[in-house]
């Protein structure tokens, strides 16, 4: 499970149902991190607003890691950043992403998905 945010309460959220779901949680800072990383992953989260190094978009980190067809892409930002949560939704109904592969979600909405989308393992609970 490959990890991009700044967002260290939120993140350590998202790595703990990784651990409880028996995957291994990796943050990155980049594209190239994320290349790095994306063979062994089967999850991506990008958080649409944390500030990437000079050069860099979140829309090429999304594009970027939908370039890896066996990477669950999940997407989300604060409730209020409409604009950027619609981009990229756009951005996966383009690209004909599976609405089960690839998703967007406000904080809100991916936080009570979280179960869902990394179930623990079984005997975990």
């Amino acid at each position: 499970m490959i990890l991009f945010t700044s967002d260290l309460l939120f993140g350590s959220k998202i790595l703990g149902a990784a651990k409880y779901a028996g995957l291994r949680g990796q943050g990155i800072r980049n594209r190239a991190s994320l290349a790095q990383h994306a063979a062994a992953a089967t999850h991506f989260f990008l958080d649409l607003e944390t500030e990437l190094a000079e050069g860099e978009s979140a829309d090429e980190l999304l594009d970027a890691a939908l370039g890896h067809p066996h990477l669950r892409v999940f997407v989300f930002a604060g409730h209020l950043q409409t604009e950027r949560l619609r981009k990229a939704q756009a951005k996966l109904a383009a690209r004909g992403a599976d609405a089960q592969q690839s998703q967007v979600h406000s904080r809100g909405s991916l936080s009570a998905h979280l179960p869902t989308i990394l179930p623990p393992l079984q005997g975990a609970i």
